[in-house]
C-alpha cells in the first residue's frame, strides 16, 4: 500500500470507529476526535456518503440560535456483523447492522466443541447461514465474524488451548478459510465484558468486573473504560482462585479451584453426592432413577420451590464465589460488578454473593460498590464479539498513524 492510500485509509477508518464509537458527530466533533484537518474530515465524510457509509441525522435537536451544525452517523444498511458465542450446551448468534441495530438473535444446541473435526466447523457454518437465511441480509454484506469461545483463549491471537484444536492452524485461521471474511476470537467471559460496556450497565462504567456464571466460571475485566488481557492475554481467569488449599483437584491441574466448588458443574455434581449419600431433596424426584441428568436448572428450580436442600448447596457455592470475588475487589477496586451467565441470571445467587463479597472485602473499598445482573440475556456475549468485529473492521493501529496522519 503506498503512502498516499494508506493515509486516506488512516483517516477513513479514525472516522469511522469514531461514528461506530459515539453513534453520531457533527464534523467538528469528529476533527476534535480524530485530529484530521476539518476540510479533510468534510471531505472524507461526503465521500463515505456518497459510498453509503455515512448518513447525515435527520432528527437533530436545535440547543442553540442559528443554524444547527450538520451531524453524522454510520449507515446501518451499509454492513452487516455476525457474533457467535460458542458455548458448552447452546449456541448464541446475533446479526447487528453498523448502526448497531440488532437485525437476528437466536439460540440453538451448540456444536461438539470437543471435536478435532473439520465436519463440525462445517456445521457451525450451516447453523451460521440458516440463522441469516432468516434474515434480509445477504452474505456479499457481512463484514466479518466474532466468535466467542469457552475455555483457555488468547483472543488477539485468535488462537484457542482447551476447545476446537486443530492441528497446525489457530481457530481464526480455520474460520477465516472457510468463511472468506473477517474473523476475530475472543474468550466468552471477555466478550460478555465486551457486550456489556457496548449495550448494558457498563456502558458509562470505566473501572468494572464481569462475572460469568455458567457451566464454567470466567471474568472479563475492563479498567479505565478498556478490556484488559494481561501480558499474555490470559487475565480474567476467576474460576481457577484458588478457596481451598487443599481442596479437591481441578481440571487445571490444581487443587481448591473456584470451579470445583460454584461452577455450574460442580454444584450439580455436589447435588449428586449428596443425595447419593441419603439427603433429602425434590431434586431427586425431578431426576428420577438418573442421577446423572441433575443440573444446575435443577437445582435453581429446586430453590424456586422452597427447597432446603437446593438453597444449601446454592448458598454453600455463592460463599466460595464471594470469597474469591472480594480478593479481585481488593486489587482492583472496581466500581460495579455484573454478574452474567445461567445461573446468575436464573436464580437468588448474585443476592448470596454479594453478602458473602461484603463479608471478605475491605469495607473502605466496596463502599461505593455496585452488583447488578446482567440485563441482556443470553446474547451478551455475541453482542460483545459482534461489536469486537466492528471495531476491528475500522482499526488503524497496524497501519502506524502516527507516522501518516
Amino acid at each position: 500500500m503506498g503512502k498516499v492510500k494508506r493515509k486516506n485509509k488512516i483517516r477513513r477508518n479514525l472516522i469511522l470507529r469514531a461514528l461506530l464509537d459515539n453513534k453520531s458527530l457533527s464534523l467538528t466533533d469528529l476533527k476534535n476526535n480524530t485530529g484530521i484537518s476539518l476540510p479533510i474530515v468534510s471531505s472524507i465524510v461526503n465521500t463515505l456518503q456518497e459510498q453509503g457509509y455515512v448518513v447525515e441525522v435527520k432528527d437533530k435537536v436545535q440547543k442553540k440560535a442559528g443554524r444547527p451544525p450538520s451531524v453524522y452517523k454510520l449507515n446501518g444498511d451499509a454492513g452487516y456483523i455476525l457474533g457467535v458465542d460458542i458455548g458448552r450446551v447452546n449456541t448464541k448468534i446475533v446479526v447487528i447492522d453498523l448502526a448497531q441495530n440488532i437485525v437476528k438473535s437466536t439460540i440453538s444446541k451448540s456444536v461438539d466443541i470437543n471435536s478435532t473435526k473439520m465436519e463440525t466447523i462445517e456445521k457451525l457454518i450451516s447453523k451460521i447461514k440458516k440463522v441469516l437465511e432468516n434474515t434480509k441480509v445477504e452474505w456479499d454484506k457481512i463484514l466479518g465474524l466474532g466468535f466467542s469461545i469457552p475455555g483457555i483463549v488468547q483472543g488477539p491471537k485468535g488462537e484457542t488451548r482447551t476447545y476446537f484444536n486443530f492441528e497446525n492452524k489457530s481457530l481464526k485461521e480455520v474460520l477465516h478459510n472457510k468463511l472468506q471474511k473477517p474473523v476475530h476470537i475472543e474468550h466468552d467471559a471477555k466478550a460478555m465484558a465486551l457486550g456489556e460496556k457496548w449495550f448494558g450497565a457498563a456502558r458509562e462504567r470505566d473501572n468494572v468486573i464481569c462475572i460469568n456464571l455458567g457451566w464454567g466460571i470466567g471474568s472479563g475485566i475492563i479498567i479505565d473504560g478498556k478490556l484488559y488481557y494481561g501480558s499474555d492475554y490470559f487475565a480474567g481467569e476467576f474460576g481457577h482462585l484458588q478457596v481451598e488449599p487443599d481442596g479437591n483437584l481441578c481440571y487445571c491441574g490444581k487443587k481448591g479451584c473456584l470451579e470445583t466448588y460454584a461452577s455450574g458443574r460442580a454444584l450439580a455434581n455436589i447435588a449428586r453426592e449428596k443425595i447419593r449419600n441419603g439427603a433429602e431433596t425434590i431434586i431427586k424426584q425431578k431426576a428420577g432413577d438418573d442421577l446423572e441428568v441433575i443440573d444446575t436448572k435443577m437445582i435453581v428450580e429446586a430453590v424456586k420451590e422452597g427447597d432446603q436442600f437446593a438453597f444449601e448447596i446454592l448458598e454453600e457455592g455463592a460463599k466460595y464465589i464471594g470469597q474469591a470475588l472480594a480478593q479481585m475487589i481488593n486489587i482492583l477496586n472496581p466500581e460495579l460488578i455484573i454478574f452474567g451467565g445461567q445461573i446468575a441470571t436464573k436464580s437468588s445467587i448474585v443476592n448470596l454473593v454479594q453478602s458473602s463479597t461484603m463479608k471478605y472485602s475491605m469495607p473502605h473499598i466496596n463502599e461505593n460498590l455496585e452488583f447488578v445482573t446482567s440485563n441482556l440475556g443470553i446474547k451478551e456475549g455475541a453482542l460483545g464479539v459482534a461489536m469486537l468485529e466492528a471495531q476491528k473492521l475500522f482499526e488503524v493501529e497496524h497501519l502506524n498513524p502516527q507516522a501518516y496522519v
